[in-house]
């Protein structure tokens, strides 16, 4: 293998990142972000206007929280597919349709079976924008691997931007207007989504619509379940993503956490919510831009020393809540701050360079991995409304388990970052073509498409694909 092989890649040019695909991808999933942070930033007010005297504020955010990661789960489970099948762009206009629909019927609520149902249905539909938005960049950029990883890396950057410029419009709204105003007017983002899908999306280059899976048959679907399930690496990025997703989907309970341990109102509590969002932001933008270019051993130490970091956050947030100790909003903040800055690669960029080797399953692939997550966080987070709501030291419990799920996160995600971004003795990527097969005792590759980035009959260039860059080098 050349040197150049070895060598750190050279830094991307901004026409890379910032050229029309690029920039429609981005502009397209921030107004679906947008559209489901408005549930986020409410849900303090809601909780305070709703809840029921048995009840703490908490225990119906959880609860309410429970129902949306339940809607995305199933929207990953039963969406995955389509994106694939019936085309990103189609599947796209619907999703937006049905969010705004979902966002005018969460304004109707009146109980936490309402809002939370109403919510899971906004989750259900966004559910499958991150996967549609991720078929459209492997389609166009097939044959252009550092257009992809660009691409990649501004859509990581998009659905954080969404959250952190919508979250503050949404709660000034809501200090004017109320919260069932707000989440009327907020359907106003997936109508803007909608007209983007509509006018400006593309499946390919020069074709609007151009589905890039099978139609969905019996066979077809029982074939794709099998490459994607059947492949063990993909469990354990699937894993890791649980405690991901704890982290993520924090923002729905940190509200009612500020509001009852920092001594803020619910509308601040509710507006301070946006630290979660700001926090994967400047994860994606400074970590995840010193991520992709290391090399591979330094790879697998950055993740580890992130997730290190993101649970002495938690910790530090279950300490906080004790009775005995004199909480400060401003250090809640600053913890919350410090566990999402250094979560967001973890999250956002590791499954999906995993995803981008399934060919013509790439949506499932991001979908399930997804799904696998929102699943048990939903079911996490309704166990922990219960353990919330015991007394003084609730919260301490609430967030030592999610610390608890963070460290089996860290420990699934470093084997699978081992064996993705494996190397020899001697520091060298290893060879891509003994893990997109079977050599004598590992078969966890198998079922990924290496082949759909660096070709299938130039063995050459497959050998010594780098991960990291994912460029080729000529022989």
């Amino acid at each position: 293998m050349s040197s150049t092989a070895m060598s750190s890649p050279p830094a991307p040019t901004p026409s890379l990142y910032f050229n029309k695909l690029n920039i429609i991808i981005f502009l397209t999933y921030v107004t679906s972000a947008a559209s489901v942070a408005a549930p986020v930033v409410l849900i303090s007010s809601i909780a305070s206007d709703l809840h029921s005297p048995s009840e703490s504020e908490s225990s119906f955010s959880a609860k309410v929280a429970g129902y949306a990661t339940l809607g995305t789960s199933l929207g990953k489970a039963l969406m995955g597919f389509v994106g694939d099948s019936m085309g990103a762009r189609r599947t796209m206009i619907l999703s937006f349709l049905c969010m705004a629909g979902g966002l005018v019927l969460y304004s109707l609520g009146d109980t936490a079976l309402s809002i939370g149902m109403a919510n899971a249905v906004i989750e259900y539909f966004n559910s499958v924008h991150w996967p549609c938005s991720a078929i459209i960049l492997a389609t166009h950029y097939k044959n252009d691997p550092e257009g992809l990883e660009a691409g990649i890396f501004l859509l990581s950057l998009s659905s954080r931007f969404g959250a952190v410029t919508s979250m503050p419009l949404i709660a000034l709204i809501n200090s004017w207007l109320g919260w069932r105003k707000t989440a009327f007017y907020s359907a106003g983002f997936s109508i803007l989504g909608l007209l983007s899908a509509i006018f400006m999306v593309e499946d390919a280059p020069q074709k609007r619509n151009e589905p890039q899976g099978q139609l969905l048959t019996l066979t077809s679907v029982v074939k794709s379940l099998k490459a994607v399930l059947g492949n063990k690496i993909w469990w354990l990025v699937a894993g890791a993503q649980i405690g991901n997703g704890m982290i993520r989907t924090s923002e729905r309970v940190v509200g009612s956490f500020y509001s009852e341990t920092g001594g803020v109102g619910d509308d601040s509590a509710g507006s301070l919510t946006v630290v979660v969002s700001i926090g994967f932001l400047f994860s994606v933008l400074i970590f995840g831009s010193m991520f992709t270019k290391m090399g591979n051993k330094n790879k697998v130490r950055f993740v580890s020393i992130m997730y290190l970091g993101s649970i002495l956050c938690v910790l530090g947030l279950g300490f906080l809540s004790l009775p005995f100790v004199s909480s400060s909003i401003y250090l809640e903040v600053a913890l919350t701050f410090g566990m999402t800055s250094l979560m967001g690669v973890q999250y956002y960029q590791v499954p999906t360079m995993l995803a981008s080797t399934f060919g013509e399953n790439k949506g499932l692939c991001s979908s399930y991995i997804d799904g696998v997550a929102y699943a048990s966080t939903s079911i996490l987070w309704s166990g922990l409304s219960w353990v919330v709501k015991q007394g003084d030291y609730g919260w301490l419990y609430g967030w030592s388990s999610v610390a608890f799920t963070v460290v089996c996160s860290m420990i699934l995600c470093n084997k699978f970052c081992n064996k993705f971004w494996a190397v020899d003795g001697k520091g060298n990527p290893a060879q891509y073509s003994k893990l997109g097969g079977q050599d004598e005792d590992d078969d966890d590759m198998r079922g990924t498409e290496y082949h759909d980035v660096v070709g299938d009959d130039d063995e050459e260039n497959r050998r010594s694909f780098s991960p990291d860059t994912f460029t080729t080098k000529n022989a």
